[in-house]
C-alpha cells in the first residue's frame, strides 16, 4: 500500500457562509375581509396570476376584483420578481373549526430506511388514538419497493375509520379521523410480538416525532386592521399593504406609526371633501403634520379603492440591480379609472398630500402632491437601508476567516458599503450632485468633491480613535455615508421670446 500524500501535503478547503438575501422589496399585500379560504388559522397565501386569485375566492368576488386590479397594472411587482399576498383581516369575528389530532414524524430519508425495513417482515408497534388502543403487527418489509408499501400496510392495519397514515415524502403523519378535544394522536411504543417500527420510522417518543392534540370548534374574537397587519407581517415580510376596506379613522395615525417602525409602505385611497380640508380632523392632514411619509395617501372622490391598489402595484417595480431602472410614480399610468377634478381640489390634494389620478389632455396620469414627501423616495431608502445592512452582514458572514479589527477590515466594510451605494447610482436612486445641506463629515473638500463626482461618500472612523469598550466587543468604527437623491422632474417653466 503506497504512502499517503498526507505525508507531503495537507490540503484544507474554507469554504464560503451562506449568504443571506436582501430582503424582496416587491412582496405587496392586499388585506381582505371576504371569508373563503383564508381565517386567522391561516392568514395569508401567494399569488403570481390573477386566476390563482380566482380560483380560491371566486371569479366574481371582491377579493379577485381587487386583484385584477394589482394584476392589470403594468408593470407590476410580479415582472420585477415580487408577488401579491392575499392577507386576512378578522374584521366580523369568525367561528374555527374543529381540529383533529395529528402525529407528525420526524423527516426520514427514503434511501436509508427502506434497505432496513426489507431486513424484516414482522414490524410492528402499539398506538393510541382518541383513548383506544391499536396493535398493528405484521409488516412485511421484505418486499417493499418503496416506503409508500409500508405505510399502505400500515394504514390497512389501523384501518382508514381510526386515522390516515400518509408519507408525505419526508415525514410520516398519521391524522386521527375525529375532531375535537379528544382527538389525539399518541405515540407509537413497543407491541408485545414482533419488531418495533415506531424508531425507524421516526414516529415514537424521543425520535423527533411532534403531536398536535385536536381542538374544538372556536370564537375568535374581531381584531383591529393593525392587529391584522402585524399579524401577518409576523408571518411573510410584505413591503406593501392596502386594505380593500377603508382604514378606519381611529386607525389611521396607528398604522401610519406601524408602517413607519416596520418599513412597510401602506396605501389607503381617501374620498369625501373633508379629506381635502386643512383641518386637524382630518386624518390625512394629521399625517402628513406628523410626517408618517410610510403610509401613502390618494384621493377619489367615486371612493374607487382599487386606486391604493393599482398605485402599490404600479410603485414597486423597480429592479435595484439593473440600470437607469429607478421610477417616480408621478404622471404614470395606473388600471382604474382617471378622474376629472377642479384646480381648487387639484391644490387642496396637493397641500394635504394625496396624490389623485386624473386626466391632462385626455391622457390619464398621476399627480403626486409631495408635501409628505415622494412615495419613490420612501421606496427607493427602504431598498437602499436593507442592502447595505445585508451586504454588510454577508461580507461577515461569507468571509471563511474573519475580517479582522485592523485598518484592513474596516476598509473591507467601507468598501463593501461603497459598492452597494454605487449600485444604487447606477440604478439612478442616487447621482452626482451638489451637496445643498450645511453638515459633512470628514475632511470637507474631499466629501464635496465625491458627492460632485460620485453621487455618495463614505467614511469610516479610525480605529486610533476606538473606545477600549468598543474594541473589546469587536465593533467596527462608525462607518458613516452621505448619498445625494437623484430626484426627478415632475414640472418645468419654458419661456418663449417671440421676435416678429
Amino acid at each position: 500500500m503506497s504512502a499517503s500524500i498526507n505525508n507531503v501535503i495537507n490540503v484544507t478547503l474554507l469554504e464560503e457562509g451562506r449568504a443571506a438575501a436582501r430582503d424582496n422589496i416587491n412582496v405587496c399585500a392586499i388585506m381582505t375581509s371576504q371569508p373563503g379560504v383564508l381565517s386567522t388559522a391561516e392568514r395569508w397565501r401567494s399569488y403570481k396570476s390573477p386566476s390563482a386569485v380566482e380560483q380560491d375566492w371566486g371569479a366574481s368576488s371582491v377579493t379577485a376584483a381587487f386583484a385584477n386590479a394589482f394584476f392589470g397594472t403594468s408593470p407590476n411587482p410580479v415582472s420585477a420578481g415580487g408577488t401579491l399576498i392575499i392577507g386576512y383581516w378578522n374584521a366580523a369575528g369568525e367561528t374555527l373549526p374543529a381540529t383533529a389530532g395529528v402525529l407528525r414524524g420526524s423527516e426520514i430519508s427514503q434511501a436509508i430506511v427502506l434497505p432496513v425495513l426489507r431486513q424484516h417482515e414482522d414490524w410492528s408497534f402499539n398506538i393510541t388514538v382518541d383513548g383506544t388502543k391499536h396493535e398493528v403487527t405484521g409488516i412485511d418489509g421484505s418486499t417493499a419497493a418503496t416506503l409508500a408499501d409500508v405505510v399502505e400496510q400500515i394504514q390497512d392495519k389501523l384501518t382508514p375509520e381510526v386515522a390516515s397514515v400518509v408519507f408525505d415524502g419526508s415525514h410520516i403523519v398519521i391524522t386521527s379521523k375525529t375532531t375535537g378535544a379528544a382527538s389525539i394522536v399518541g405515540y407509537p411504543e413497543a407491541s408485545s410480538t414482533g419488531t418495533f417500527i415506531g424508531d425507524l420510522l421516526a414516529v415514537s417518543d424521543g425520535s423527533g416525532a411532534a403531536h398536535v392534540d385536536g381542538k374544538a370548534d372556536s370564537q375568535v374574537d374581531p381584531e383591529t386592521q393593525l392587529q391584522a397587519l402585524s399579524a401577518l407581517k409576523a408571518l411573510v415580510n410584505i413591503k406593501g399593504v392596502s386594505f380593500i376596506d377603508k382604514i378606519l379613522d381611529a386607525q389611521v395615525p396607528l398604522i401610519a406609526a406601524w408602517a413607519k417602525a416596520n418599513a412597510v409602505i401602506v396605501y389607503e385611497t381617501f374620498t369625501g371633501s373633508e379629506a381635502l380640508e386643512v383641518d386637524p380632523a382630518n386624518p390625512a392632514w394629521a399625517v402628513t403634520l406628523a410626517s408618517q411619509t410610510n403610509f401613502r395617501m390618494l384621493y377619489s372622490k367615486a371612493g374607487n379603492r382599487k386606486l391604493g391598489v393599482s398605485y402599490m402595484a404600479r410603485t414597486h417595480t423597480v429592479n435595484f440591480n439593473g440600470e437607469r431602472t429607478a421610477i417616480t410614480l408621478h404622471l404614470k399610468t395606473l388600471s382604474v379609472s382617471a378622474e376629472d377634478y377642479s384646480q381648487t381640489e387639484i391644490d387642496k390634494a396637493k397641500r394635504i398630500g394625496l396624490d389623485i389620478y386624473t386626466t391632462i389632455k385626455d391622457v390619464p396620469c398621476v399627480l403626486s402632491s409631495g408635501t409628505n414627501d415622494f412615495v419613490d423616495n420612501v421606496y427607493n431608502l427602504m431598498a437602499y437601508v436593507d442592502a447595505v445592512q445585508t451586504d454588510s452582514f454577508n461580507l461577515l458572514k461569507t468571509t471563511p476567516t474573519k475580517v479582522a479589527q485592523t485598518y484592513y477590515g474596516v476598509d473591507q466594510l467601507e468598501d463593501c458599503v461603497e459598492k452597494t451605494t454605487r449600485g444604487f447610482v447606477r440604478a439612478n436612486v442616487f447621482s452626482p450632485g451638489t451637496w445643498t445641506l450645511p453638515d459633512f463629515f470628514g475632511d470637507r473638500d474631499m466629501f464635496l468633491r465625491n458627492i460632485e463626482q460620485e453621487g455618495f461618500y463614505v467614511l469610516a472612523g479610525d480605529l486610533a480613535d476606538q473606545s477600549a469598550a468598543d474594541r473589546q466587543e469587536r465593533k467596527s468604527p462608525v462607518v458613516q455615508v452621505a448619498v445625494k437623491n437623484a430626484g426627478a422632474i415632475h414640472s418645468g417653466d419654458i419661456i418663449i421670446n417671440f421676435n416678429k
